[in-house]
């Protein structure tokens, strides 16, 4: 087998444009992107790697969404602006060539602390496709998995890492929650509202800052709701790390489905919020929450809100006219920011509601 993190079964462990400096952002940007959980980060890279992206130009640091590690190929930075390449000495380049090589060893350093040694422990989560650090960032796992039945039993080897950094964007979302605001049977609520977006849109920090004011109210306009947040993948909450409002209860780690009918029995939301609606066990729970009365706020991969019908696990919901609102994002320079919302009309169509955020 060719160089890499080998899974269990084939060692003692198991696997796991333009540069950003060169693009002058605005000072939005800039202030946007803090330093949040790029420490907690480096902690997972062995020193070779983390010296490198340590001698990175502060902005860059600043507004680094994503770090790429891959064997036999440099180190790669992603920001909102641009994107570049790692030198020995921290420098971003646009050729490939010009920066060092990853090794095998290098990656299966950084496996060793995500997985504190022990991939057993997260074997499961692995399983489908990425792990979960403190703090909510999700790094993505690449090379060669194998498959039984259908369905992925473990990664034989890892080659790549694709490390999505989690961040807190307090408001992002002022200028969307207001029109989300409805009244209903005589009280206000939020409506139930589907985000839409390609990955790395901002999904998740928008869901992350609407459960903080749900959970907050808006004076005079909306009262602080109790609100529930099943987070399966452990990025909403990341552990404690984000405030999510003093009226928030968090199932963390626990399965979409499972959780949002256990927070219906045990925690009496009036919101529930979760990542991803991903089949059609997410979407029945969805439903029960809402024939329940609670306000439902999730996202699913979708760019426009034509390509919603194109969902096929959520038929069910559109059908039921389940959500009342969509929600669209781009990415944008600053994470969660949106560029539509919209309002389900008695014909199925979506009418924009007041003008872009």
């Amino acid at each position: 087998m060719e160089a890499g993190h080998r899974g269990p079964g084939a060692s003692d462990h198991a696997p796991g444009g333009r540069s950003p400096e060169r693009a002058s952002p605005g000072r939005r940007d800039v202030v946007a992107g803090t330093g949040e959980g790029w420490d907690e980060i480096m902690r997972y890279l062995p020193p070779t790697l983390a010296r490198r992206l340590a001698a990175l130009p502060p902005v860059t640091r600043q507004l680094a969404e994503e770090i790429r590690i891959a064997i036999g190929r440099p180190l790669w930075v992603l920001t909102p602006v641009g994107d570049g390449f790692v030198t020995g000495g921290g420098g971003l380049v646009d050729d490939p060539g010009a920066a060092p090589p990853v090794s095998g060893e290098e990656l299966s350093a950084c496996l060793e602390r995500m997985t504190a040694s022990s991939w057993y422990a997260v074997e499961e989560q692995a399983r489908q496709g990425f792990l979960t650090l403190p703090g909510g960032h999700r790094v993505g796992l690449a090379g060669e998995v194998q498959v039984v039945d259908g369905r992925i039993e473990r990664f034989r080897t890892v080659r790549g890492l694709v490390i999505r950094r989690a961040r807190q964007v307090k408001g992002c979302a002022d200028g969307v929650v207001g029109r989300l605001v409805e009244r209903r049977h005589g009280r206000v609520r939020l409506a139930s509202t589907l985000l839409i977006g390609a990955p790395g849109s901002g999904k998740t920090t928008l869901l992350r800052e609407l459960a903080r004011l749900a959970s907050l109210g808006l004076p005079g306009t909306l009262p602080g709701l109790r609100v529930a947040v099943v987070d399966e993948r452990g990025e909403l909450a990341g552990g404690g790390t984000f405030d999510l409002g003093p009226r928030t209860e968090v199932l963390e780690h626990c399965p979409k489905a499972a959780g949002i009918l256990l927070a219906l029995r045990a925690l009496s939301p009036q919101v529930v919020i979760t990542d991803e609606i991903g089949g059609p066990e997410d979407a029945a729970a969805v439903a029960e929450a809402m024939n329940a009365g609670v306000s439902v706020l999730a996202s699913a991969h979708a760019g426009e809100p034509a390509e919603v019908a194109r969902r096929r696990h959520l038929w069910p919901l559109l059908e039921a006219a389940a959500f009342s609102r969509l929600v669209r994002l781009e990415r944008r320079s600053v994470p969660g920011r949106c560029t539509g919302v919209y309002r389900l009309q008695p014909g199925g169509e979506w009418e924009p509601v007041g003008p872009p955020a």
